[in-house]
Formats: C-alpha cells, sequence, structure tokens
C-alpha cells in the first residue's frame, strides 16, 4: 500500500462511519510485536496515526520507528488532537496533511531536544536542501531563538517518516515470530522514498538493520537491501561509540544509497548538541565512502 492508502484505510476506520470511534486494524493486527504494559496493546489502535511530518518532495529523509506516547494516553485523546490539527473528524484526511506538512510551523514556540538532536546530526552535512540557520552552534549552545528556529526549519525542510505509524511508550525487542508483520510497513516507506529523487536517506535505529536482514530473508523480497558495510568511531568527551550502517536499497528498479544511524537514539545523545553534530559528521563521511 502507498502512504495514501494507509492513511485513507486507518483514517476511514478511525472514523467508524461517523457513529462512534474506530480502531485501527492494521495497528490491532501488530499486537505482541513488542512488549505492552499490561491490560495495553503494543501500539495505540484508536489514536490519530502519525504517518510522516514535513515535505513529501524533501531531498533527505529521516526514518523513526514509530510516535512515542503512551498507549492509553494516546488511544484516550483522539478528540483533543482533531481539534489541534483543524480537522472536522479522525476522516478529515486534508486537514490531516495538512498538519503532517505545517507541523513544523505549527509548533514553532515549543522546545524540543529530539527534534533538536535531528538539526545537529545533519547540521554538518552538505546538500541536504535544509538551510539550517548560520549562527546555530552546538558548544557553547546556540540562544533559544536559534535553537526555535532550527527545530522548525529541520521539520519543514525534509521528510520524517515513522515505520509503525502508532504510538507505543517505548519501542523494545521485536517478538521473532512476528517480525513479518513489519515487512508491509517497509514497502510503504520504501515506495515513499523512491516516489521522489533523495540525496539522502537515514534510518535512526540499530532496529532497521534487524528487521532489514529478515526483510531479506523472505522469498517476496529478496535481495532488496545490500548491506555495504558497518563502521564506528569514538565520540569525543562520551563513553560510547557511534556507529552506523551502509546499505544499499533497489526498489522498483531503481537503486538508492543510505545508512542505519544505530546510535541516534542512544539516551547519551539527546541534549548533547556537540555530540550529536559529531556523530552526524562521522555518519556524513561514512555515507560518502566509495565502496
Amino acid at each position: 500500500m502507498t502512504l495514501d492508502e494507509r492513511i485513507q484505510k486507518d483514517l476511514t476506520e478511525l472514523y467508524n462511519g461517523g457513529d462512534n470511534q474506530g480502531e485501527i486494524k492494521n495497528a490491532l493486527a501488530l499486537n505482541g510485536l513488542i512488549q505492552a504494559k499490561s491490560g495495553q496493546t503494543s501500539f495505540a489502535t484508536r489514536a490519530l496515526p502519525g504517518y510522516y511530518a514535513g515535505d513529501r518532495k524533501a531531498k533527505t529523509v529521516m526514518v523513526m520507528l514509530n510516535p512515542g506516547m503512551d498507549v492509553d494516553e494516546a488511544n484516550d485523546n483522539l478528540m483533543c488532537d482533531i481539534c489541534k490539527r483543524s480537522m472536522k473528524n479522525a476522516a478529515d484526511i486534508e486537514n490531516y496533511h495538512q498538519w503532517c506538512v505545517e507541523y513544523g510551523h505549527i509548533d514553532r514556540s515549543r522546545l524540543d531536544n529530539f527534534d533538536l538532536k535531528q538539526a545537529f546530526f545533519l547540521h554538518k552535512w552538505k546538500g541536504t536542501g535544509i538551510s539550517l540557520p548560520t549562527n546555530l552552534i552546538a558548544n557553547p549552545k546556540s540562544d533559544k531563538q536559534t535553537l526555535l528556529d532550527a527545530k522548525e526549519i529541520v521539520l519543514t525542510q525534509k521528510l520524517q517518516l515513522d515505520l509503525i505509524p502508532y504510538a507505543s511508550s517505548s519501542f523494545g525487542k521485536f517478538a521473532k515470530n512476528k517480525l513479518s508483520l513489519v515487512f508491509p510497513f517497509i514497502e510503504t516507506v520504501f515506495d515513499e522514498i523512491f516516489s521522489h529523487d533523495r540525496q539522502f536517506v537515514i534510518f535512526c535505529s540499530r532496529k532497521f538493520e534487524r528487521v532489514f536482514k529478515e526483510y531479506n530473508k523472505d522469498q517476496t523480497y529478496p535481495g532488496t537491501i545490500d548491506f555495504l558495510g558497518t563502521y564506528s568511531q569514538k565520540i569525543v568527551g562520551s563513553k560510547i561509540n557511534g556507529s552506523c550502517s551502509k546499505i544499499c536499497i533497489h526498489y522498483n528498479n531503481m537503486s538508492i544509497d543510505a545508512i542505519i544511524a544505530n546510535t541516534f537514539p542512544n539516551q547519551a545523545l539527546p541534549n548533547a548538541y556537540d555530540k550529536m553534530e559529531e556523530y552526524g559528521a562521522f555518519c556524513y563521511s561514512v555515507y560518502n565512502k566509495k565502496d
């Protein structure tokens, strides 16, 4: 399914004909994929899905695992989220898309370390199509307005996709016998990536490597992904090594290089802008390696 087809299906099920709040069947089918809190499903099934944010034609794409929020909280906040997004109801696809595209502008006044982490990760990259502020400084930290500007820019001038668009408070280990449930979502992500010319594609978790290797073994998708190498480098002033894996994706008779930024979600990096900038520069050098 394409991204638009998935959004259409999910919102139609969530609206449930307008009679009452429905349930997203694809989210429910993923139950057990990751460990859930007692009494919860693995992912929110009665909440607005978070498929993407930013410019769908952008040169740079960053792919995350899924939106982070407690499942019960996400399920309980549907009407509040619909109001925030100016949607008439849960089937209002036009305003759903508008919110996704304009989210960086709408949320411009709120500092968020996860979003700023993306800006500093990409700060040293060239040719991204993202015009970060010229006075953005990782260490010492930039002033608040510069950080807010950087956050707005990185959210609007790139495309951010979520592999699983349904919320969970954390994303633990995949249940081995359920990993194939993720494969159709990979197809949707690949379809969206290859729908426009891209310069950089970045998958922001080590977990993508595992799911891609299993995906490659499936008879439906053999040899879709070439694994070109994994590289690591000590991050100055930190106890951790930054690592990333370079891959090449073959899809619909096209190919593109990409990286899996294994260390991107590491809890030691979110507030350390200088370290995230250094790690991003290292990933950029790996991306440009001639294999």
